[in-house]
């Protein structure tokens, strides 16, 4: 979970293009289900866990480090302390020379609920990166350089969202759903905040919430899984745990007395239409997804249909959900010319209320649960998808941890059109929706 722009800039990952062979039968997957098989894991005496999966088809590894600090950490500080602090941490100024030694490349990513680091390196270099990430981490040099070039970046990724039509309309649709929250990323910053932030305040949020014992790592690669849980296990054995701080209280969502209106930034047209959803852990969560799929996912989605098969009204067509535990949400998206923003609006609110009301079909209902078991084929294909997925359902997905992701093949499979109408019905029992209107072009 990253950027707002980039929720669409990166389309892809929610509108993957499905193969054949990767839509196994619904009844064959709930059979056996796709998800992390052979995973070890161990949970260190300073609060620390690390997961480890190997996958003896590459000759890569990957380590992924989540520091559990959330969007409600981060409303008590100052918006945009999370980003800059992350962007910090992966400049490696600590031990450039050894990331250079490793051959690792670093990656990383803000989502509602975590930060998250990312090391990639050849498979022999597995315990170098344990202990790089340690130092990243945990023992990162913060100075006001590194200050200077994330503010500057930040700054320039800010005005580039407010910028863009699909940008500004899905920062104001967080603003409503979670106020002075946002997405849980930086969408909820802006430059004047992100301008004040001072390195003392960097080093104490750093200091306050970089803790072992809020901290998962976990491991996928050619490796031997053993010696990399060890590998691991001995770099962050020795780091102490600290007091985990409360995060701010849940914000109220704002009151929706009808559609907001934005000015256009760009000849296109944005309706954005959504609310809170449940998180990753939460018993209707499957029916949610299999909702949000059937309306919005692909061309064969009741949106798609409605928007460019039955009347050629909308230019691109998505859908996200954020299974967060802290700000989870759900919306779809449709952009459009500006003449059209009014019958694709009716079109969407039409389609949202069909979905509350009226069954899918049984072979609609299929294809969904095709689409969303697919994706989850896919995603376990690579080093770094499978090393996030550990992670991120480690920390979001209840008492299971990561072994809730091998549960979703088969309670997707189990989906009734009922449950995903009461799913709908939960999810847009009040609906944000923001109306952006391009500009007259001459």
């Amino acid at each position: 979970m990253t950027a707002i722009p980039a929720l669409l800039l990166r389309g892809a990952q929610f509108r993957w293009a499905l193969t054949t062979l990767l839509l196994a039968a619904v009844s064959a997957a709930a059979a056996a289900p796709v998800g992390p098989t052979g995973a070890l894991k161990r949970h260190l005496p300073n609060g620390l866990r690390v997961i480890v999966q190997d996958n003896e088809h590459t000759a890569t590894v990957v380590i992924c480090g989540f520091v559990q600090v959330t969007a409600l950490h981060e409303a008590r500080v100052a918006p945009g302390i999370r980003q800059l602090t992350q962007m910090m941490v992966a400049r490696g100024d600590c031990c450039d020379q050894d990331l250079r030694g490793a051959a690792a490349r670093v990656d990383i990513s803000v989502a509602p609920d975590y930060v998250e680091l990312v090391l990639a390196a050849p498979a022999e270099s597995v315990g170098e990166c344990a202990t790089l990430m340690r130092r990243m981490l945990f023992r990162p040099e913060l100075s006001e350089q590194a200050l200077g070039a994330a503010r500057d970046s930040l700054i320039r990724s800010l005005a580039a969202r407010d910028e863009t039509p699909t940008g500004a309309a899905l920062e104001r649709f967080y603003s409503l759903a979670y106020p002075g929250v946002g997405a849980g990323d930086y969408g909820s910053a802006d430059a004047v905040a992100v301008a004040g932030i001072t390195l003392g305040e960097i080093r104490r949020f750093h200091t306050s919430h970089y803790l072992p014992n809020a901290t998962v790592v976990t491991v996928s690669g050619g490796v031997d899984g053993t010696r990399a849980l060890d590998a691991v296990s001995s770099a962050m054995s020795g780091l102490l745990p600290g007091a985990l701080l409360d995060e701010a209280p849940e914000p109220a969502p704002v009151q929706r007395p009808g559609e907001v209106e934005l000015p256009g930034v760009g000849p296109t047209s944005v309706y954005v239409a959504g609310g809170r959803a449940v998180s990753l852990e939460s018993p209707q969560y499957p029916a949610m997804a299999v909702g949000m799929t059937l309306l919005g996912s692909g061309m064969d989605s009741r949106l798609y249909r409605a928007l460019r098969i039955e009347r050629p009204l909308a230019y691109t067509i998505a859908q996200h959900y954020t299974p967060s535990r802290r700000v989870p949400s759900a919306f779809v998206l449709a952009t459009c010319d500006r003449q059209r923003l009014d019958e694709v609006a009716r079109a969407i609110d039409a389609e949202i209320e069909r979905a509350k009301s009226e069954p899918a079909d049984a072979q609609e209902l299929a294809r969904a649960k095709r689409y969303l078991i697919g994706r989850q084929a896919l995603r376990r294909q690579r080093n770094r998808e499978i090393a996030h997925y550990l992670g991120m359902f480690e920390l979001l997905g209840g008492p299971q941890g990561y072994r809730r992701d091998a549960q979703l093949a088969g309670e997707v499979a189990s989906v009734d059109a009922q449950d995903v109408m009461g799913a709908m019905a939960r999810l847009f029992d009040r609906t944000w929706a923001v109306r952006l209107s391009g500009r007259q072009t001459q």
